[in-house]
């Protein structure tokens, strides 16, 4: 079972993680799309993923409820205009703070203690993979629309 101490931390440790990352998103030359947001947006968007984590890892949250969350973000970033490589690198990124604040913060001192953040791993990888797989999946069914719009205003 995932620690509840490490799932905690992260989301008690939300504001600092986020604060971490939006840094790294808008400086870096792979993400310059969310550069040109409003940083406070870019701040609520980042904050909703580590501060929703414990909600997401559990396994009485509905898988529905995940696929749901991040095809519709899928879709609402391709109508920002965001390209989907931007969106997945940010996905990534979110993962990536995350592993330094818990390596930085939680070196274990006993196996048990490691054996849990091996599973809190394994339950973040799983999570992030599908969360860019169903963000992917919406964002091309937006792309999907805008052809099919486009299609139509040509044939009129």
């Amino acid at each position: 079972m995932i620690s509840e101490t490490l799932i905690d931390l992260i989301q008690d440790s939300a504001d600092e993680l986020t604060g971490r990352l939006i840094h790294d998103v808008i400086n870096r030359e792979e993400t310059e799309a969310y550069a040109r947001l409003p940083e406070k947006e870019v701040y609520k968007r980042a904050y909703e993923v580590y501060s929703r984590l414990g909600s997401w890892l559990s396994k009485d949250t509905p898988k529905g409820e995940l696929k749901n969350h991040y095809t519709e973000l899928g879709r609402v970033r391709c109508r920002e205009g965001i390209p989907l490589h931007e969106v997945v690198m940010v996905l990534m990124l979110v993962k990536r703070h995350l592993w330094l604040y818990v390596l930085e913060t939680q070196l274990p001192n006993t196996s048990y203690e490691l054996y849990q953040n091996l599973e809190l791993n394994n339950r973040v990888v799983l999570f992030f993979d599908r969360a860019i797989f169903f963000t992917t999946m919406g964002y091309e069914e937006e792309l999907r629309k805008d052809i099919g719009r486009a299609a139509l205003a040509v044939n009129d």
